[in-house]
């Protein structure tokens, strides 16, 4: 079994200016043709909404999941946002929520996003949070690293559960150390694993591997990623390591974090 962390699909199915395909047609193609047997498709908060991705995700329940996506900085206040978030998600049947800091252009430790986070934390139920953790922007300015950024988020809200998209890029190795004693923390392994090939990030995702495979997950990042290309990545990075090490990236440690949901 492979459970993919992350996709998306546009309405039109174009990707920004590029010239993937990001239609539903090719994401269910592609995850047919390399035998995956679920997904999480997720909104982007000002481009993909959440309507549209629940939608899509209702039409193929047996394999998509949907993620609704949210932008506190849209608010010009915390309380505002922390509401708003509410209205809008609060018991709407979504698998995740994905929070993008550097598409939105915010700092994670803004207190919008905090704000946001606190109201989520409140929740009987919270959903596992996604976040892209490619900070860097154009004119943006960190208050902190992005480990320590990483490390304060996860351990201000023990009772959230944290994916951290593309496992920091660079930083993944010293992230891996910022989430070590910080068990509501999984690193996922889209983009940073396809994007690093032969580098020295590289290296630090195969030790990853071996040391830290009960915190990772498996991501492709469909559309910047063929499915198939992505999966290959891991098959090569992963060779020769004993196969529950595989089954707990691919596909164990993802479904705990769903069943622990539910």
């Amino acid at each position: 079994m492979i459970f993919d962390s992350l996709t998306h699909v546009t309405q039109d199915g174009r990707w920004f200016n590029s010239t993937y395909d990001a239609s539903e047609k090719r994401l269910l193609l592609e995850l047919e043709q390399a035998e995956v047997t679920n997904a999480v498709v997720v909104a982007l908060a000002g481009y993909i909404s959440n309507e549209f991705v629940l939608d899509l995700c209702q039409r193929h329940p047996a394999i998509l999941m949907p993620g609704a996506s949210f932008n506190p900085s849209s608010y010009s206040k915390p309380q505002v946002a922390a509401h708003e978030f509410r209205t809008e998600l609060y018991g709407a049947p979504y698998a995740v929520l994905k929070l993008h800091p550097r598409l939105n252009r915010y700092d994670p430790l803004d207190s919008r996003c905090l704000a946001v986070l606190e109201e989520l934390a409140s929740w009987s139920r919270p959903l596992p949070v996604w976040l892209d953790t490619l900070f860097y922007y154009r004119g943006g300015t960190l208050q902190k690293s992005v480990p320590c950024t990483i490390h304060e988020l996860v351990g201000r809200f023990p009772n959230l559960t944290f994916v951290m998209l593309h496992a920091g890029g660079s930083w993944a190795l010293s992230l891996s150390e910022a989430l070590r004693d910080c068990p509501n923390a999984f690193l996922d392994l889209s983009y940073t694993l396809s994007r690093y090939t032969g580098s020295s990030v590289w290296s630090d995702l195969r030790f990853l591997l071996e040391t830290f495979d009960r915190r990772m997950v498996y991501g492709s990042d469909f559309p910047e990623f063929s499915i198939a290309s992505a999966l290959d990545k891991f098959r090569t990075l992963a060779d020769g390591l004993p196969l529950d090490k595989w089954e707990n990236v691919l596909c164990r440690n993802l479904q705990r974090i769903m069943m622990n949901r539910e």
